[in-house]
């Protein structure tokens, strides 16, 4: 009896003990020199010589040359999995090119990658192999798109909603104004978008300020400055730029669906595609040096490197950007094209892998350049820890980390130019203000809101970071002395469970856990590219899935793969070898 009476004690002990260690630790949290806790519990890292085996060399070198990750061999056992994908085709990208590529500095900017042109006035885009003489090129603005490929904007109750513009003969439609001040649509109000109407929106105007009405008629009331097509500035007054790439084998994979010789109703993940594409290059006379890395998508966002006070710290490329006349404090017109020198502040990585035709959706930052909103982390002593929101003024994005109102555009472009003109924002509340920099906010870091699961594998936002944070401070002990690549962060990755069909939204949100929910860190955004869309219920995927059928179809989870027209081929040989 007194054995089973100590056994008892000892169990409830032991459980005691268990969820004393997970509860909330009331110390503050100290940073390391790469602004991350430096004691998080070590839930996701990657061996040394795991890590050695990514360098060309088989060693660790500064700036040394790296090989893409495998992606038809990819594991997918767990959430580690995903995040050491995507920093090692960070490394890749980002290393330099070797005889392999030819003569260009970086993998980005070699004939592995081809330029994706914003769309032209048919909607259409095209692809250009990147060469040795001329730069990429950039542009000033970036346009947020919905499941429905249309602008987006957020209601002050934080939904998402897509916008359709109400027009005749090329002209907004004016809204009518009551005697009561009460505004209400021009005439009956249609949803031209059925199958999703009840997330989308109808544009009116007011004088020159828009309203928005959803399918029943009511208004919908916006953020402030949340407007589609806001331009970001940083600041020391120079604006984001942004560029669009594919690899060689999302080019050719498109290519050859697009001609009929494979099927192009899933993104490659299996090694007898990658077959069928790297067969299809070659009779093309192309051979494709990196395959295994399958199809690549990657969206960067730069600044000029001459406005930064350390530009030998940033990843830097030459690029054309435009240029504009500034003279006019709150309308800034193109009036032409100048070379310089870019570094790079965010990237997108978005890949095809073995079972997850979906794409694996992974984010970086450059460090410093945002300040955060408060975390939570596991620490090694399976406590959580806090981070407090970041302070101070001397942020690239941030002149005050205290804001109460931060991530609000004072810069928008309406119109869909390739070289729009650059407006102070006059469309909501920001009226007065000149072109400049506003205050920027990571409102929820790496990627999961405080207090909310991600993932069935972290049951809470704590453990989800620390895997991030873990990694992280891995790859950045690994690295050799003054490596470019430690300066920049992953900030989480999202993919679905298995590689289901997504249904844009994220795990947990309203309790949904079901397949094709968003998992990983799986309300993640860059604060340089979804500055003005960060909300604790989106998602790459809710602006990246078919919103009237879950579906893995690449015109569906991609906004650029309709739209953009194929390579050429060589005197019709797509038509005269289709596969069998």
């Amino acid at each position: 009896m007194k054995n089973s009476l100590k056994i008892t004690i000892g169990i409830l002990l032991f459980f005691a003990g268990l969820w004393a260690c997970t509860t909330q630790h009331s110390a503050t949290a100290t940073l390391g020199g790469n602004g991350l806790p430096p004691n998080p519990l070590a839930s996701c890292t990657v061996a040394q010589d795991t890590f050695n085996h990514w360098f060309v060399s088989g060693k660790p070198s500064e700036n040394g040359a790296v090989t893409p990750a495998n992606s038809v061999a990819f594991p997918h056992n767990n959430n580690c999995d995903f995040y050491q994908w995507a920093e090692h085709m960070f490394m890749w990208i980002t290393s330099p090119a070797t005889g392999l590529y030819g003569g260009h500095k970086s993998v980005l900017e070699s004939g592995a990658f081809y330029n994706v042109s914003p769309e032209g006035a048919n909607g259409q885009r095209t692809l250009t192999a990147h060469d040795s003489i001329h730069p990429l090129k950039f542009t000033a603005h970036v346009v947020k798109n919905g499941a429905d490929r249309l602008p987006v904007i957020i209601s002050k109750s934080g939904k998402l909603f897509e916008v359709e513009v109400a027009q005749r003969n090329g002209k907004i439609l004016q809204a009518i104004k009551g005697a009561d001040g009460k505004i209400a649509p021009a005439g009956a109000l249609t949803i031209d978008h059925k199958a999703n109407a009840k997330n989308i929106v109808k544009e009116f105007m007011v004088g020159k300020t828009p309203v928005f009405f959803d399918s029943s008629g009511k208004q919908v009331q916006t953020e402030a400055g949340q407007a589609t097509g806001d331009a970001l500035m940083d600041q020391h007054g120079s604006l984001v730029y942004y560029l669009s790439l594919v690899n060689d084998v999302y080019a050719w994979f498109l290519t050859a669906s697009k001609n009929g010789y494979m099927s192009g109703s899933e993104f490659p993940t299996t090694s007898t595609q990658r077959d069928s594409i790297c067969a299809y290059a070659r009779m093309n006379h192309v051979v494709l040096p990196d395959s295994n890395a399958l199809a690549i998508e990657i969206k960067s966002s730069w600044v000029e490197a001459t406005t930064l006070k350390d530009p030998q710290n940033y990843f830097t490329v030459m690029a054309t950007i435009p240029t504009y006349d500034t003279t006019n404090k709150v309308k800034w017109t193109p009036n032409g094209e100048k070379t310089v020198k870019m570094a790079m502040v965010g990237v997108h990585i978005v890949g095809s892998l073995a079972h997850h035709p979906e794409m694996v959706w992974a984010t970086f930052e450059r460090m410093h350049i945002t300040p955060n909103a408060a975390y939570t982390y596991v620490d090694t002593n399976n406590q959580v820890d806090t981070v407090k929101q970041d302070s101070g003024s001397d942020w690239l994005f941030s002149s005050n980390a205290a804001d109460t109102m931060p991530n609000v555009s004072y810069i928008t472009n309406v119109d869909t130019t390739v070289q729009p003109n650059i407006t102070s924002d006059t469309l909501f509340s920001n009226n007065g203000h000149n072109i400049g920099p506003s205050n920027t906010l990571m409102a929820n870091p790496w990627g999961s809101a405080m207090g909310s699961p991600t993932n069935a594998e972290d049951k809470s936002s704590a453990a989800s970071n620390s895997e991030i944070i873990s990694i992280n401070n891995t790859i950045y002990g690994y690295l050799i002395g003054n490596d470019i690549r430690k300066n920049y962060l992953l900030i989480g990755a999202t993919w679905t469970n298995g590689g289901a069909p997504p249904t844009g939204i994220s795990y947990g949100v309203g309790g949904d856990t079901t397949a094709g929910v968003s998992i990983g860190t799986s309300i993640l955004a860059n604060s340089t590219m979804e500055t003005y869309i960060q909300l604790s219920s989106t998602s790459c995927f809710t602006c990246h899935h078919d919103h009237s059928s879950p579906s893995l179809n690449p015109n569906e989870l991609s906004h650029i793969f309709y739209e953009t027209q194929k390579l050429p081929t060589s005197g019709g040989m797509s038509n005269k070898m289709k596969k069998k």
